[in-house]
């Protein structure tokens, strides 16, 4: 009786067994490798710090009480006001603004004694436009706080 070789779409059973393509082997192993590094990395990391605040976390060191969010500005003039937790170690606020259509900070002012208050007068090209703003307290001993207490935003500004 006449053995029929076993065969598996174009492939045939040879004497050995089946064809290994060792390419094929050497690529399943390295995927293997990549799949159990990235379970297993994050169990060997260290945790970080974020230094820089954001919108959503809140720098100890102060908190901007005006404007509030969501404010709506009629004119040309918008006062933003610092409560800062220690004042007699600050040497300098600096106060910043930002459009949400080009999302680039720009410094509009500094004041360097109490209250931490800024009558901005606003320029043309923030009329009709909604804004973030933000400030940076500047400590005697070289301290930075950038954002404390969070960004105001949602500020909108209409031209009169």
């Amino acid at each position: 009786m006449e053995q029929n070789p076993e065969k598996r779409g174009p492939i045939e059973k040879g004497e050995k067994g089946w064809p290994v393509n060792p390419i094929g082997v050497v690529a399943l192993v390295v995927f293997a490798l990549v799949i159990i590094f990235l379970i297993f990395r994050p169990l060997f990391q260290q945790k970080t710090t974020i230094l820089q605040q954001d919108q959503q976390q809140n720098a100890a060191g102060g908190t901007i009480t005006s404007p509030a969010a969501g404010e709506i500005v009629k004119g040309s003039n918008l006062k933003i006001a610092l409560s800062v937790d220690k004042p007699n170690d600050v040497d300098k606020v600096q106060f910043w603004v930002k459009t949400y259509a080009d999302g680039k900070w720009q410094m509009i002012g500094e004041v360097k004694s109490q209250p931490f208050e800024l009558n901005w007068q606003i320029p043309p090209e923030f009329q009709n436009k909604a804004v973030a703003v933000t400030a940076h307290i500047y400590n005697k001993d070289g301290t930075v706080i950038k954002d404390p207490g969070g960004w105001r935003e949602g500020i909108i500004i209409l031209s009169q």
